[in-house]
């Protein structure tokens, strides 16, 4: 039995190449509480490539929420999904955790970016966040992962824990990479040198292809983020020839933001040759 076969997402989203050679929308099934606008194009953008915002009715991620998403990207294809706005964690009070997953599956010579805004945390809340990427020969997958807390200064209250685990896997069911931490927030208000020191925000950004080489999308990420004030990142090389990736921490949101929004253009220029245009929010 495979992940997909038990998987049961709030959103399910397909991308096709239609005969034009344009990106569009094959397949969708979302429901509460998520909502899909339309497809969008932007200036910079290769030819035919689809941009989509994914917005949340609810107001955010609530205790007890377990929360899926599905994309399928098509061979050949080339797409964009965001978020319109960051998504609020909200407090948990009795203990109970909330649970956000993303199955992607990019098929022969896709690229496929999933770039939501960074989460921000509130007092007591508990999220386990899980992405699993299936990646076929050719394929490029743009991944961006964020949060920050509702209360910068850590002056009161902070959130219980948050759990990340991202998955990448070859078309053969190998798996090629596993990323996976857990923060407390009492361990961010403590400001511990070695784990988070003066920094409040984090994040990471995956760029994710058997097609390129890594000393190249590593050489790309250094110099995007090198000029960036108020930042502690590093980037490496993926295992198993899997691309590229950074971790970074951040003195306050508008730092992370432009972070993983310089790591995004820089991969785009990359993998397309083209720099994009800043993304309406």
């Amino acid at each position: 039995m495979t992940i997909a076969s038990v998987f049961k997402p709030q959103a399910y989203i397909e991308f096709v190449r239609q005969p034009n050679g344009i990106t569009g929308v094959g397949r969708q099934l979302v429901g509460y509480p998520f909502h899909l606008g339309r497809t969008l194009r932007f200036d910079g953008d290769p030819a035919g490539m689809s941009s989509l915002y994914l917005q949340s009715c609810s107001g955010g991620i609530f205790q007890g929420d377990d929360l899926g998403l599905r994309l399928v990207a098509q061979a050949g294809t080339q797409a964009h999904l965001t978020s319109a706005a960051s998504t609020i964690v909200h407090s948990m009070n009795d203990g109970r955790e909330a649970r956000h997953r993303v199955l992607i599956q990019a098929e022969a010579d896709s690229l496929l970016e999933y770039i939501p805004d960074p989460l921000v945390i509130f007092p007591r809340a508990n999220l386990q966040n899980e992405v699993t990427v299936t990646l076929h020969p050719g394929a490029r997958v743009l991944l961006g992962e964020a949060l920050v807390l509702h209360d910068p200064d850590l002056s009161g209250q902070v959130f219980d824990s948050y759990a990340s685990e991202t998955l990448v896997r070859d078309a053969a069911g190998n798996l090629l990479v596993r990323d996976r931490f857990r923060i407390e927030g009492h361990t961010l208000q403590s400001k511990r040198p070695g784990i988070n020191g003066r920094y409040q925000a984090q994040g990471s950004f995956f760029a994710l292809t058997a097609s390129d080489p890594a000393p190249a999308l590593l050489a790309a990420l250094r110099q995007a983020i090198e000029p960036i004030p108020g930042i502690y990142a590093a980037a490496s090389a993926l295992p198993n020839g899997a691309g590229a990736w950074m971790r970074l921490l951040a003195e306050d949101a508008i730092g992370l933001r432009q972070a993983i929004q310089a790591a995004w253009v820089a991969m785009r220029i990359k993998f397309t040759g083209l720099t994009p245009a800043s993304k309406r929010k």
